[in-house]
């Protein structure tokens, strides 16, 4: 049976997740204690789920616990597993409603060319101002994309805790980047632009904020791209080593996660 994990407890699972490929700013947000929810079952360990709104599969799938966790997950799902072996169990769970998306994380930040970093920002098209949001801002930048705050409690732990450099226009937020996860060695990237506002170095501009932020505090920019366009921008901004990797779907409309 699975039993929820205390933060204290969970970096001795790690192990179980080295071979997890990626979304590693999320797992360590996890296992450092920081976010999310983690959930374990076997003595010693067997079986580990960590939940964002993606949730993470690791350790043995055979295990008797292991189709209660995924059961766990419940719709909709973004799921992440350690093993291709957990395959044939979600297959079983989700049926006919379970898909694949190809995801590219970058396993190695590289090395930063700080100069180039602020010569993005340093172009950013008149009228448009970037900056680092304040709890006054934070109901603005929701609207731009839930996604950008929604894994933390509230807005004011997201203040307290989090990141978030927003591009604003005539009095709205219309592309931002936030921490998605974050925790004392890392941050995960979350990128939104208004659909009226994308092709002019929005996004570009938002993400060198974070990676200057995240260079100057001693946290490891960590990216996971969900599309070409996305990995794309990484490459541009100086990510480098790319990897492909499978993460499972069911029942997400499309386009999201």
């Amino acid at each position: 049976m699975l039993a929820p994990v205390p933060p204290e407890e969970r970096p001795a699972l790690r192990a179980l997740f080295d071979e997890c490929a990626g979304l590693h700013g999320c797992v360590d947000a996890a296992l450092d204690g920081a976010m999310g929810e983690v959930w374990s079952g076997g003595s010693p360990a067997s079986v580990v789920l960590a939940r964002f709104d993606f949730s993470f599969l690791a350790g043995d799938p055979k295990a008797p616990e292991a189709e209660e966790a995924v059961h766990r997950i419940g719709e909709p799902a973004s799921v992440v597993v350690s093993t291709d072996g957990w395959l044939p169990l979600l297959q079983r769970v989700f049926g006919e409603k379970l898909t694949t998306r190809t995801r590219v994380a970058f396993a190695d930040p590289g090395d930063w060319d700080r100069d180039r970093l602020r010569a993005f920002i340093d172009v950013l098209p008149e009228g448009f101002e970037l900056r680092r949001f304040a709890i006054d801002d934070a109901g603005r930048f929701r609207e731009l994309a839930d996604s950008l705050v929604y894994n933390f409690a509230s807005l004011e732990d997201f203040i307290e805790r989090g990141v978030g450099f927003g591009i604003e226009h005539e009095g709205r937020f219309v592309s931002g980047c936030s921490s998605f996860a974050i925790s004392p060695r890392s941050l995960e990237f979350e990128i939104q632009t208004h659909p009226d506002f994308q092709r002019r170095g929005l996004a570009t501009a938002s993400a060198s904020a974070m990676i200057l932020h995240c260079l100057n505090a001693g946290l490891e920019p960590c990216w996971d791209a969900h599309n070409l366009i996305s990995a794309a921008l990484a490459t541009k901004l100086g990510f480098v080593e790319p990897v492909a990797y499978t993460a499972y779907e069911a029942g997400l409309a499309t386009g999201e996660a």
